[in-house]
């Protein structure tokens, strides 16, 4: 989602969960800035309370300010982990009270996987079940599939880089 207006953000990041290692997610962001992206993070990501990146309140103020906010096209969130479950009901008051967020892209997995539901059902937002830029994976990711991420989080619509593999089963 890239416009003229300076002021737009293609990716906000936010951190719905457990608490973020600040070093992998400066190395996540700047890989991401490196392939012309431009990334707003929310002040909420250095925040800790317990094993949280923040209060319960606090992390889900920051997914929903980023989510109506303007000049972000997709909110990325910082790593998962645990806590997510704890934002629902307030994200569900802030929508009665304050409305439906527009639609954006939600990018994440493991314990975000249920903000990515959330999301889905309640504001018909798209979703991006994805490395978090908070996590040493994100920076190691081979160069096909962060080609395929990267266009994946623009919208765009690609043959995938995993798509060939065999699951394997272990017993």
């Amino acid at each position: 989602m890239n416009t003229s207006n300076s002021k737009f953000f293609d990716i906000g990041v936010v951190a719905p969960c457990s608490v973020v290692p600040q070093v992998e997610l400066r190395l996540g962001v700047e890989r991401l800035e490196q392939v012309g992206f431009k990334v707003k993070v929310h002040p909420q990501c250095k925040k800790k309370y317990l094993f949280y990146a923040g209060t319960h309140e606090e992390r889900a103020h920051a997914f929903y300010d980023y989510a109506m906010d303007p000049t972000i096209g997709s909110v990325w969130c910082a790593r998962g982990g645990y806590g997510a479950v704890h934002l629902i009901s307030e994200l569900e008051r802030l929508t009665r009270e304050r409305g439906v967020p527009p639609q954006k892209i939600l990018a994440g997995y493991s314990d975000v996987t249920l903000l990515i539901e959330f999301v889905r059902q309640r504001w018909n937002w798209k979703t991006l079940h994805s490395p978090m830029p908070g996590g040493r994976a994100f920076y190691k990711l081979k160069a096909a599939e962060w080609k395929t991420l990267q266009a994946y989080a623009r919208g765009q619509f690609v043959p995938d880089a995993w798509g060939n593999k065999k699951l394997k089963f272990y017993r």
